[in-house]
C-alpha cells in the first residue's frame, strides 16, 4: 500500500470526516442553516465511505487479527454506509429531517459500539495468548 496511507493517516482522514458530518448536523441546531452545509455534509459522508473501504484494504491482509475484530471492522464499514444514507436523505428530502436524523444515529451509535469493543477484543485475544 502507498505510504502516505497508513493505519494512522487513514484514521485522521475518518475523523476529518466525521467532523465534516457531525458540524453540519449541530448548527441547524443553533439556528445557522446555511445551503453549503449540505454538500460539506455530503462530502464528509463520502470521505468516511472512502476511509473505511481503505481500511478494509489493509486488515483482510492480516489474518493474525481475530475473527471477532475483523467482524466489527465490518460493522464499522457499515456504519459509514449509515452515514452515506444519511447525506442522502439529507440532500434530497431537508424538509423531513427524520430520515436523515436516524441514520445518523444508527451510524453513531455503531461506531460508539465498535470503538469499545475493538481494544477490548484486541486485549481479550493477547490475554488468550499470553496464557498458552
Amino acid at each position: 500500500m502507498n505510504r502516505f496511507l497508513t493505519e494512522r493517516n487513514l484514521d485522521l482522514i475518518l475523523s476529518l470526516a466525521l467532523l465534516m458530518l457531525f458540524v453540519p448536523a449541530f448548527l441547524p441546531l443553533i439556528n445557522i442553516d446555511k445551503e453549503w452545509m449540505l454538500y460539506v455534509y455530503a462530502a464528509g459522508a463520502i470521505i468516511a465511505v472512502i476511509s473505511r473501504i481503505l481500511q478494509r484494504a489493509t486488515y483482510r491482509k492480516d489474518k493474525s487479527m481475530p475473527l471477532r475484530v475483523r467482524r466489527l471492522k465490518h460493522i464499522e464499514f457499515w456504519s459509514a454506509m449509515c452515514y452515506l444514507v444519511s447525506a442522502y436523505f439529507r440532500v434530497s428530502d431537508p424538509y423531513h429531517p427524520g430520515n436523515w436524523i436516524a441514520f445518523l444515529l444508527a451510524g453513531a451509535a455503531l461506531q460508539v459500539y465498535t470503538s469499545f469493543m475493538i481494544p477490548y477484543q484486541l486485549k481479550k485475544a493477547n490475554d488468550n495468548k499470553k496464557e498458552n
